[in-house]
């Protein structure tokens, strides 16, 4: 892992982003000074860079997968194929570990050292959930041995069950951090809670949620797990976690920039064809207006906006989880269908659709049936987690929705581990595309 060795402080050219001035309004320390470099300082390029990725490469590709978009054109219309290597994904695997997780653990160790807790709760927080990401990608990473520095060249790629285990400790930690006082600091330069506590330990049981859903092919006690950390989680839609991005050139969100600048990615029909029959509204909020190519409507679309928020885990994707949790599990119909609806209800809600709109898409038996089964959970899932990474570990876990794949004869269900990693570190794990992560027993 060679990158990982360079510290970058603040460094965010590798995902395109020119200018964060917004982003780090109040912060005037040199971010290039490992001295006198504040925690707000690491805070908010770290969150930036977080929220980039999961919107940008690993959105796109998990959007391609479950046919919710397609490649069309250039180097697109070939991932569209799957036709993948290695060094497609370097800089997403150097964006987490030094934008992400090498900024991150820079500003955890400081501020535990000085005490300032809540600084410490956020650091263990946003590190969580960027393991649990990459695992479910890449399934074993290095970590436990990954910023050694040069006194360890070839760190070992700890197993998925390890770094699962390390998500939910560091949440479990971070809670403890959050219910301590601020050590004398209070928290700053948050740009997804704006420095507010209540919601972050929120946040913690949120993706503590999607970790125990995950690994519920494992153990059946994991839905158990999952159904309390969601009833200590979010109790609305405001309460998100969520980054939303500026309107400038330099600020606007992943997908807009894209578009802007490739365009080479355009609506599934297969995804289309489904929301048509159930006459579903959403589709005319994330076609495109019918065009074949997101580049020729970058300033009309309607869902790939300019500073679109990027839902990192959504009180609707809770809602959802909930229902699947309840339905394996033993849960009532009465309470999978309440919760099952309010992921509907909150998903066309959050897309400004009208509460008539709503009233009329569930008075459909296709949409609301007497008996609510996984299909049907997984599928409204699929239609309200619009190019949410999350739909396509969904697919993974469940099969469904049922997909044929674009080509060959299995749709990718990892991705590879980059080039550099292959040729630099010899603990890396050989591997394909229709290679399996652990959790993924279906």
């Amino acid at each position: 892992m060679k990158k990982i060795l360079y510290v970058v402080y603040i460094s965010l050219i590798s995902i395109g982003i020119v200018s964060c001035e917004e982003f780090l309004e109040g912060t005037n320390e040199n971010p290039n000074d490992p001295i006198s470099v504040s925690p707000a300082a690491l805070l908010a390029p770290a969150e930036l860079a977080l929220a980039f990725e999961y919107n940008s490469n690993i959105s796109r590709f998990s959007g391609i997968f479950v046919q919710q978009v397609e490649g069309v054109a250039r180097q697109w219309a070939g991932f569209n194929n799957y036709t993948l290597a290695g060094s497609n994904f370097e800089n997403d695997w150097t964006n987490f570990y030094v934008d992400v997780l090498q900024n991150l653990k820079i500003m955890t160790d400081n501020t535990t050292k000085e005490g300032y807790n809540h600084y410490v709760g956020v650091g263990k927080t946003l590190t969580a959930f960027s393991l649990l990401t990459m695992t479910d990608y890449w399934n074993s990473i290095p970590y436990s041995e990954a910023f050694a520095g040069i006194d360890l060249l070839q760190p070992k790629y700890d197993s998925q069950a390890d770094i699962y285990a390390e998500v939910h400790k560091l949440l479990t930690e971070a809670r403890t951090s959050f219910s301590s006082d601020d050590g004398g600091l209070a928290l700053s330069g948050d740009e997804i809670y704006g420095n507010n506590i209540a919601l972050w330990i929120k946040a913690t049981h949120a993706i503590d949620a999607r970790a125990y859903l995950h690994q519920g092919l494992l153990s059946n006690t994991n839905y158990t797990n999952a159904l309390a950390s969601i009833n200590n989680a979010f109790s609305s839609s405001d309460e998100n976690f969520s980054f939303k991005f500026g309107s400038g050139a330099a600020t606007a969100s992943p997908w807009y920039q894209f578009n802007r600048d490739r365009g080479d990615i355009g609506f599934n029909q297969t995804y289309g064809d489904a929301l048509t029959s159930v006459n579903d509204p959403r589709l005319d909020i994330y076609d495109g207006d019918g065009t074949s190519l997101f580049g020729d409507t970058v300033d009309s679309h309607e869902f790939f906006v300019i500073d679109q928020p990027v839902d990192l885990i959504s009180y609707t994707e809770l809602m959802f989880a909930k229902a699947e949790c309840l339905l394996q599990s033993g849960g009532s119909q009465t309470d999978i269908k309440e919760s099952y609806l309010e992921g509907i209800k909150s998903s066309f809600s959050s897309l400004g659709l009208t509460t008539s709109q709503y009233n009329t898409y569930i008075s459909q038996t296709v949409v609301n049936p007497a008996v609510i089964t996984l299909e049907n959970i997984i599928t409204q899932k699929w239609f309200a987690l619009y190019a949410n990474p999350e739909s396509y570990s969904d697919w993974r876990r469940t099969g469904i929705p049922s997909l044929t794949p674009n080509n060959g004869t299995a749709i990718p269900t990892r991705l590879l581990y980059p080039q550099t990693e292959i040729e630099l570190n010899s603990n890396t794990p050989n591997v394909t595309l229709t290679d399996k992560v652990d959790w993924d027993t279906n």
